[in-house]
């Protein structure tokens, strides 16, 4: 699921995409590769982009949901369909050097448990201000990857109450205990978002950082 269009800054990390593909919507252009790889795969397309007016009509058909998302209001948008309509999921964020992950059941720890809110403006950089070394998305795509057949599968342990974060300048990984929160707004004892919401992004000029 996608609304945007191939553009040429693409390439270096969503490497479904070709040169002759710019232009083209991403949908398809993804579509087309993984038709050419394994002509019997059914592919949906969506080229639109992921809103709480079709949020719920959007996953209501899946076993399970791949965040992989650049900016916060979408990722706790997905976070809140998800959990609200009982969907685990796999929510990924990269930025620069680093990443980090975590898979949500229900009952177990979700993106809120651990991050309330959005960031306010000027708290956070997007990745096109501040850049991503291209691997990082690759490092995390195939951590998700994997998350989801393990799912699927029911082999192994998945990345519950836990949050994976990595620094590939380092290549240090580290995992950090994540319990389930009982004050969690959304999946807490006593949720106070009980709606989805298309929150603004927040955008941060990095140019005035020091």
């Amino acid at each position: 699921m996608d609304g945007d269009v191939v553009d040429l800054s693409n390439l270096q990390r969503q490497v479904i995409h070709f040169t002759p593909d710019v232009g083209k919507p991403k949908v398809e252009s993804a579509k087309e590769k993984i038709q050419q790889i394994n002509p019997d795969v059914k592919v949906i397309t969506y080229h639109e982009f992921f809103t709480a007016a079709n949020a719920a009509d959007i996953i209501r058909d899946y076993d399970f949901v791949i965040d992989g998302t650049d900016n916060f209001p979408v990722k706790f948008l997905i976070n809140d369909a998800c959990v609200m309509a009982g969907k685990p999921f796999s929510h990924g964020g990269i930025l620069r050097f680093e990443g980090q992950t975590l898979t949500y059941v229900p009952g177990s720890a979700c993106y809120r448990c651990l991050f309330h809110a959005p960031p306010p403006p000027n708290a956070v950089p997007t990745c096109s201000q501040a850049g991503v070394l291209g691997a990082i998305a690759g490092m995390l795509g195939t951590i998700q990857a994997a998350e989801a057949l393990k799912y699927i599968t029911g082999v192994g342990d998945l990345l519950t109450n836990r949050l994976l974060t990595f620094n590939a300048k380092t290549m240090r990984f580290r995992e950090v205990n994540t319990p389930h929160n009982a004050n969690c707004p959304v999946c807490g004892n006593h949720p106070v978002v009980t709606e989805l919401v298309d929150y603004e992004q927040a955008v941060c000029d990095i140019s005035n950082r020091k």
